[in-house]
């Protein structure tokens, strides 16, 4: 029979008189009592891949869920020597008290301490961890060693994030930014070893927008809602799709943040060229396809494009906009809507990323003086609705696990939405306080996916 605890472990000097020359843990008879263990007995204390034999002290005083520890365990353990939560799994029929769980979220960004882009929301999440007793810590995938791992752990007396040997994890979460690094010899090599350590990790890789678009178009009741796209095959693509549509889109692949998009109008007797990283060395202007096509070439040799029909979007003060839903896995079958806001573009732009000098609003700021209340709330259920399913058809399509996904959708002036993309690692850096918490819910739905993915959520 295994029990769950929420415990503080509090750290005590080797040398005081409650210890005898045995490695022991000290608790109160009450927490004796509730784990069914007496005075004297032995147990093996786990953390991560580590175990050591202790005897079990009972306290001069009635200290309930807390564990006192001699520093050497401690350092034994790669466990923190200062006060901390976590939780206590107890295997009774194998006399094991183990600690954790530990959550490792894994990124190939750290900088003097600090995470980048993603430091704000990993400290929401290790405010949100701490309350439910799980314990996070930030690695790259070169400091896992086979015992413990080299990563930063927040420490409640420095208040700051401090590097320290750390426990193996029980859950890993995939936060690396390069793709180039994802897609590394050494990241397979590492991911495999995690499978072949039963350690779960989540997101398992980016999806490329051709992966997406190819999935949704399998399925007849998603197509309405699909701008045709294609992979981009030389002038001739463009030339086939430049007569069907006004708008086109040419983006990336394996892009992300609205950079190196094209956008190409039809006009009368010309087409207009525009970049979402418009340097002066291209002209916003050219009379035939074969000219603009040379303009871009070089560009569109260094990575696949997809070319996708342009959508004419619904405008708030004159400039487009599209949607983020975010979607977390709520369980192993259901997923849910964590999070919705309106990106609207900057002035005179066409891509909507807060990266690219967008903006977030609140969707009832943008939808208010063109829609009543109740098409109002139309509209959001139906963009939950499709956002929900365009994930379950993802999820069930890819490889591997995914706990979180960034939906775009876009909406048209006839009030039609339209799947645009679907993100892996959904950026985190652009949010303002003012529609969102002081912890986002979805880093509380990352940490909740984690605990249960973890095996130790009750």
């Amino acid at each position: 029979m295994k029990k769950i605890f929420n415990i503080e472990i509090v750290p005590k000097e080797q040398e005081s008189e409650d210890f005898p020359s045995h490695p022991t843990i000290i608790i109160s008879s009450n927490f004796m009592k509730q784990t069914n263990v007496t005075n004297g007995q032995k147990v093996i204390l786990k953390s991560g891949s580590r175990f050591t034999d202790c005897i079990i002290h009972e306290s001069r005083v009635q200290e309930n869920d807390i564990i006192r520890c001699s520093p050497s365990i401690l350092e034994y353990l790669f466990l923190p020597n200062e006060r901390f939560s976590i939780s206590l799994k107890i295997d009774e029929a194998q006399g094991i008290w183990e600690l954790g769980p530990f959550i490792g979220i894994l990124t190939d960004r750290i900088h003097h301490n600090s995470f980048g882009t993603i430091h704000t929301f990993i400290d929401e999440m290790q405010t949100y961890a701490k309350e439910l007793h799980l314990f996070i810590y930030v690695f790259t995938m070169e400091n896992f060693k086979q015992t413990h791992v080299n990563g930063f752990m927040y420490s409640n007396e420095a208040k700051s994030w401090i590097e320290a040997k750390l426990p193996t994890p029980h859950v890993v979460h995939n936060r690396i930014h390069s793709r180039l690094k994802e897609r590394s010899k050494e990241a397979l090599e590492f991911f495999s070893m995690l499978k072949k350590n039963g350690i779960p990790y989540f997101n398992e890789r980016y999806l490329h927008k051709w992966h997406v678009y190819d999935v949704l178009s399998n399925y007849e009741h998603l197509l309405p809602y699909l701008p045709e796209t294609k992979l981009l095959n030389g002038k001739r693509t463009i030339e086939e799709m430049v007569y069907k549509y006004p708008q086109l889109f040419l983006k990336p692949v394996h892009g992300s943040l609205g950079k190196n998009i094209f956008k190409i109008s039809s006009k009368e007797d010309h087409f207009l060229l525009d970049y979402s990283t418009f340097s002066g060395d291209i002209a916003k202007e050219y009379s035939t396809i074969q000219h603009l096509y040379e303009a871009i070439k070089p560009r569109l040799q260094t990575q696949r494009y997809i070319i996708q029909q342009g959508i004419d979007l619904f405008l708030y003060e004159g400039r487009p906009l599209d949607f983020r839903i975010l979607c977390h896995r709520k369980s192993d079958t259901e997923w849910m809507v964590t999070s919705m806001v309106a990106r609207v573009s900057a002035n005179h732009g066409f891509v909507s990323n807060v990266a690219r000098g967008g903006e977030i609003f609140k969707l009832n700021e943008v939808l208010q003086n063109h829609f009543d209340r109740k098409m109002m709330k139309q509209i959001e259920q139906l963009l939950k609705e499709l956002a929900l399913e365009a994930v379950n058809t993802i999820d069930i399509n890819t490889e591997g696990i995914y706990g979180e996904l960034g939906v775009d959708i876009g909406l048209d002036k006839d009030g039609k939405p339209w799947l645009i993309e679907i993100n892996t690692k959904p950026s985190k850096n652009h949010d303002p306080e003012s529609i969102f918490p002081k912890i986002r819910p979805s880093a509380k739905a990352i940490i909740n996916y984690c605990h249960s993915l973890s095996g130790w959520k009750v």
